[in-house]
């Protein structure tokens, strides 16, 4: 686990957001509000991808959650995620978690029989992946009973990320703290020689008790950079990164994800109480 201190100009705002209240109902919850209140800052990033702003990730979990929630997916729900360690990991399963459902990373080091019996064993509905991987999600969810797959690089027999970002009708039903209600969390699963895969659930109440652990320890502020590498379990680097952006920190992801992998922005022109100063362009 890495955090870095990069040099912070005497003109940017406060080092410190001022220390509150953890994320409510879900690792993102109340972040987007958060940033808007003290200004925009930190980031998140690959090492070989673009830069996106702190608030700029907070609404695209914002808008994709409320795009599961139009197709149909409620809480408690299990939606797997098949990536490398990246942005587009960590998009997914914040999007999971904030629409209330249990977010289940896969490995990319298991078999794909191991990686089908998961599927099938937690009874997950959705796959969000990456372009390249878009192929073997497809595979996967043919074998298990996963509905639909959902790709960041518009690959065939997927639907395009990007659909999640459009804006919602005002009455789609969408709203985030009621996600506070029920239990999102994150499933951890173990292969075992001989055996089913031995999964584990991490629901959102030890997600918060580590949260407050990391957040503690680590005194995260404007200047610091946190690292999300692949041999970190995806418990740390859920709740890391969280750390990192509820300080205004930034986040780098090492784990190697190509062109394909690239996060969609939302369309410029979106509702105002997502975002009043307007997102960049893609």
């Amino acid at each position: 686990m890495r955090a870095e201190q990069l040099p912070c100009s005497a003109d940017t705002p406060a080092a410190h957001l001022p220390r509150g209240p953890v994320p409510n109902g879900s690792l993102t919850g109340g972040l987007l509000d958060r940033l808007r209140r003290f200004g925009d800052s930190g980031s998140v990033a690959d090492h070989r991808g673009p830069r996106m702003s702190g608030a700029e990730f907070a609404t695209i979990v914002h808008r994709a959650a409320a795009g599961l929630s139009r197709r149909g997916l409620h809480p408690n729900d299990v939606v797997a995620v098949l990536a490398p360690v990246c942005t587009a990991r960590l998009v997914s399963v914040y999007t999971a978690m904030a629409v209330g459902c249990v977010a289940l990373p896969l490995e990319l080091t298991s078999d794909i029989d191991t990686l089908i019996r998961v599927l099938v064993d937690t009874e997950a509905r959705m796959l969000l992946t990456t372009g390249e991987l878009a192929p073997l999600a497809v595979e996967l969810a043919d074998r298990s009973r996963v509905r639909q797959v959902v790709s960041f690089g518009g690959a065939p027999e997927t639907t395009p990320f990007a659909e999640l970002l459009r804006p919602a009708p005002r009455s789609s039903g969408y709203d985030p703290a009621q996600r506070c209600l029920f239990d999102s969390g994150l499933l951890d699963y173990t292969a075992v020689s001989g055996a089913p895969p031995r999964t584990v659930r991490r629901p959102h109440r030890e997600l918060v008790e580590h949260f407050r652990v990391l957040d503690a320890r680590l005194r995260l502020s404007r200047g610091d950079t946190v690292v999300l590498e692949s041999g970190m379990s995806e418990f740390d680097r859920c709740v890391l990164a969280s750390v990192a952006l509820w300080n205004g920190a930034s986040v780098l992801s090492m784990g190697g994800a190509g062109p394909a992998g690239a996060v969609p922005r939302p369309p410029r022109a979106v509702e105002p109480p997502l975002s009043p100063t307007g997102l960049p362009s893609a």
